[in-house]
């Protein structure tokens, strides 16, 4: 357990380290759930993270926070370009698709399909991962990797 002025009370949880309460994320509807450091794979590892971590891990979400305004437009862009290079022949056909044509055309109309986010995971490094429950391929999901906000690379969810 661990407790912090930013993050409150934490504890293991599915995916690691976990403050027990959600955070808003500007752009997005639903406050999302955080985890603080690496998700650990082997059963004799523990989470330890000192106060120190925990600091540089809120100064990297306050940063991200507040550097929203600007983040925002750049993720919309690049994941609807992302769209348009993967997913747009399909759902733009209404004969693949089976059903009528999305006519997504702008980054906005897209951000829509990007609202599901599954959880934020705040490493060292100032690095932050958004993993999302992609609407257009539930599949994969998407994630999107910000490293001393900027974005760095995105991809399905674990892949970043």
């Amino acid at each position: 357990m661990l407790t912090h002025p930013l993050w409150g009370i934490g504890e293991e949880s599915w995916a690691g380290m976990a403050p027990q309460k959600k955070f808003a994320l500007p752009g997005f509807e639903q406050p999302v759930e955080v985890f603080l450091g690496e998700e650990l794979f082997e059963e004799d590892e523990e989470y330890d993270l000192s106060p120190a971590q925990l600091d540089a891990y809120a100064a990297t979400f306050q940063a991200f926070v507040a550097d929203a305004p600007r983040l925002l437009p750049e993720l919309r862009q690049q994941a609807f370009a992302r769209y348009q290079e993967l997913y747009a022949s399909f759902y733009e056909d209404p004969a693949q698709l089976g059903a009528p044509a999305l006519h997504l055309r702008t980054p906005e109309e897209h951000f829509a399909y990007l609202q599901d986010v599954a959880y934020l995971r705040i490493t060292e490094g100032q690095t932050l991962r958004l993993s999302i429950r992609y609407g257009l391929d539930t599949e994969h999901g998407l994630e999107i990797r910000f490293e001393a906000n900027q974005l760095a690379e995105m991809g399905g969810i674990a892949e970043t």
